[in-house]
This record gives C-alpha cells, sequence and structure tokens, in this order.
C-alpha cells in the first residue's frame, strides 16, 4: 500500500515495511506492522486509526524504528493493542509532519486495510477443567509485551579467525539507539557482539553491552541468540563476506538497580530483528515474554 500527497509519502506491507496481509488472521496479542515515510524530517509523526468490527474509532501512535539516509526514509513501527473480543480489525496510517498530512484528508475517514483475529481462547480455569476431564491438554500460550526497539551501528568488523567451533568473528558498538516504552537510551560504546559462525552457516551471538538512559539509569544487558547467515554462512565467513541481510533472533536479560526500571531484572526478554552488514547495522525490537493469562510484573 503507497500513498502520496502534499509531497509527504506512506507505504506499508511491503518488504521494507511489513504489515498484515489482507484478511490475515492474526493472535488477539502482538499484532503490529511497520510503516515507511518519505521525507525522513524529525517532525514527522505516525499513528494509526482503527476500528473492531465497524464499532468506535480508536487511535494508536507509532514509535520511530530506523531511519534510511540514502534513501532518506524513516520507519516507524505501530503495536496495536490486546483485542479480546471481536473479530475484525479494520486500519489506517496516517503521517503528519508541519501541517500536512498523507493520506489526504477526503481519504483519512477510510479505512484501506484489514486483518481478522483467531477464535478466542476458553479461560484459564475453563482449560484446567477440560484437561482434568481428559478432553484437552493444559497449554499457557505466550504473551509478548514491547520494550523497546535497538537500532546498532558497528565499527569495523574483526574476523578472528577459525576455530574447532566454527569462525569467530568480533562486532564491536560505535553507537546505538534504544527507543523503548516510555524511555530513550543509547547503547554505550565498548559494547560488543562475540559470534562463532558454525559450518552450517548459523552465527551463534553472545552479546555483552550496556544501555544508558535518559534519565541516568544503566541496563546491563547480556545476550544469546542467533543469527541465520544461510547454508553457505561459513564459507562465507571464512571469505570474510558475509551476507548483507540475515534474520536474528535473541535471549536478552536486563538488569539493573535504577528503580523504574527494576521489573526488568524479573522478566526474560526476546528480540527479533535483522542484520544490515553492508551498512554495518542491526535492527531489533525486544520483548518481555510471559504466560498470556498470568499478568506481568512491574
Amino acid at each position: 500500500m503507497n500513498f502520496s500527497h502534499e509531497g509527504l509519502s506512506l507505504w506499508y506491507r511491503t518488504a521494507d515495511a511489513p504489515a498484515p496481509e489482507e484478511d490475515a488472521v492474526l493472535p488477539r496479542r502482538g499484532a503490529s506492522l511497520v510503516v515507511g515515510v518519505q521525507p525522513a524530517n524529525p517532525t514527522n509523526s505516525v499513528s494509526v486509526r482503527f476500528r473492531l468490527d465497524g464499532g468506535a474509532v480508536r487511535s494508536v501512535p507509532g514509535r520511530e524504528l530506523r531511519t534510511d539516509y540514502q534513501k532518506r526514509a524513516q520507519y516507524f513501527v505501530v503495536a496495536f493493542p490486546a483485542f479480546p473480543t471481536g473479530s475484525v480489525v479494520e486500519y489506517s496510517p496516517q503521517l503528519s509532519c508541519g501541517g500536512r498530512q498523507v493520506p489526504a484528508p477526503q481519504l483519512a475517514e477510510r479505512f484501506p486495510s484489514r486483518f481478522r483475529l483467531t477464535d478466542r481462547e476458553a479461560p484459564m480455569e475453563q482449560r484446567v477443567k477440560s484437561q482434568e476431564s481428559g478432553q484437552a491438554a493444559l497449554r499457557f500460550p505466550a504473551r509478548l509485551d514491547f520494550v523497546a526497539s535497538v537500532a546498532v551501528q558497528f565499527d569495523e568488523f574483526q574476523f578472528v579467525g577459525d576455530t574447532p567451533a566454527g569462525m569467530r568473528v568480533n562486532f564491536l558498538v560505535r553507537e546505538g539507539t534504544v527507543l523503548g516504552d516510555g524511555f530513550r537510551a543509547h547503547v554505550t560504546r565498548g559494547s560488543s557482539d562475540h559470534m562463532i559462525i558454525r559450518p552450517d552457516g548459523m552465527g551463534v551471538v553472545r552479546i555483552r553491552a550496556a544501555f544508558a538512559t535518559e534519565d541516568a539509569a544503566i541496563l546491563d544487558v547480556d545476550s544469546g541468540g542467533y543469527v541465520d547467515f544461510g547454508a553457505d554462512g561459513y564459507r562465507r565467513a571464512l571469505a570474510q563476506d558475509l551476507p548483507d541481510r540475515s534474520p536474528l533472533v535473541l535471549s536478552p536479560l536486563i538488569y539493573t538497580r535504577h528503580p523504574k526500571y527494576r521489573w526488568l531484572n524479573r522478566v526474560q526478554c526476546v528480540a527479533a530483528g535483522e542484520t544490515h552488514l553492508d551498512v554495518g547495522q542491526a535492527n531489533y525490537h525486544v520483548y518481555s515474554a510471559a504466560p498470556r493469562d498470568i499478568p506481568p510484573t512491574r
């Protein structure tokens, strides 16, 4: 989907701005999309208007995800709230900048896209009774709550060399930004990602980093994870020619003594994103994971 008006452009449901396919069936929690806009501008504001089953119109703001300076484009991530009821969500992303907007005002009231919601799950108590009667197995579906978007810029990579476990490569952080749910931080210099690329092309990640927030908190980050460089990733690592873009999955643990963020000490985080080694970057979203029916502790 692509809209232009008054010198502004907005797009989504593309390779660089993924969004739910038309009439896709999504879980009732965790639905989101990425919106791309041009030209990049620090005053750009993205929001998504939506309605459930044709009801009242609501709006949710977007958070800046990253900027592609070569394309003069910005990307925003928008997370929908949970939908305990209803069946169909219609939505319309909008960009505002300096009194201008896209889509045009005459199109702003329309909802060009929609997705459907999975059937409602039985309450936890009912599922327990079903298990006790032998009718169904008790399961604990996961809930993911957004924590932050992380964008990291690396210095030149260090191809340390081949080892019995695989090819060792170090990625040292030059700078990075963290845009959290109610906070901002930067990735401190000296943070690093030490990686072993196995013969099957999988990069085994070990990250040691620190996030310094604007309100003087230090968040210590320790994470494992994987980067899938493809079947020929090991050969390409030996040749010091890693793929430009590869999927990234992490499992961060975050620790701090700051009272505002102490709740992070009590959650297991997961992260998903992508490396952009052609420009020395990695971008990913961090979520806290918990059983869906157990409320988070904060």
